[in-house]
């Protein structure tokens, strides 16, 4: 990575973190989207591995319900963590031309989904048979691209969950994501001294960022902010699509 990387990197990170405080999601996903226009998928995931742990250790500890949300979830967590494991395992260090493809139609459907707010609603009889199938394919691709976004997050919107709880219930799947992840990296060779070095810097632009974005939710709509958020994604997905297709 040359220091002109590295610097738009942070930026990006500063913009995801006000994102993150803003609607509560969002900080690998941008970062990934972003800063994999110009850097190789596998430098963009492990830049994200301290920024997306200390964010969500805060996201996750704020609300209370933490326990109850791990018996909650632990069936989803579990599959999650192991399956992200031996993805990467799979991969090795190369990450193939064709993990892009998967970063855009995950960016696309993720963008659509919520542009149209399409929401769906899983009954509770059916949350403990699906919640392992969730897990599988959520670490498929995570594994992959470094955010497991579909299918993970239009599950969770579609359980019977509150609001406040939910934002708690996001942090601590992805805390637990984050960490797998960032062991993954590190077991595989990935998160070497360089990356590392730049990921921990990029937690203070990410947690300010983060701060800022909560300060600005209690005066600005988060709403049309959120749909910003969501052009944009769905905007550098197809990006990202047509590139590797051409």
């Amino acid at each position: 990575m040359t220091t002109e990387h590295i610097l738009l990197a942070l930026s990006v990170f500063l913009l995801a973190g006000v994102v993150k405080g803003l609607v509560g999601m969002g900080l690998p996903t941008i970062t990934i989207a972003l800063t994999s226009l110009v850097l190789p998928l596998s430098d963009t995931i492990a830049l994200i591995a301290l920024p997306t742990i200390f964010t969500n250790v805060w996201q996750a500890a704020v609300g209370g319900r933490f326990w109850l949300i791990v018996r909650r979830q632990w069936p989803l967590i579990v599959p999650l963590g192991v399956v992200l494991y031996f993805t990467m395992w799979a991969i090795g260090r190369n990450t193939p031309d064709w993990a892009f493809l998967v970063l855009a139609v995950v960016l696309v459907v993720y963008s659509a989904l919520g542009l149209f707010r399409i929401r769906l609603h899983i009954h509770a009889d059916l949350e403990k048979p699906l919640a392992p199938v969730i897990g599988v394919i959520s670490g498929v691709v995570a594994g992959l691209v470094g955010v497991p976004v579909i299918p993970l997050m239009p599950y969770l919107q579609a359980l019977d969950i509150k609001p406040a709880e939910l934002v708690q219930t996001l942090g601590v799947v992805l805390c637990a994501t984050s960490l797998m992840l960032t062991v993954s990296l590190l077991r595989f060779g990935l998160l070497d001294g360089p990356h590392a070095i730049v990921s921990a810097i990029a937690v203070v632009p990410a947690i300010a960022g983060m701060w800022v974005g909560t300060r600005i939710r209690l005066r600005l709509s988060t709403e049309q902010f959120r749909i910003a958020v969501l052009w944009a994604l769905l905007l550098t997905g197809l990006y990202t699509f047509a590139s590797r297709l051409v």
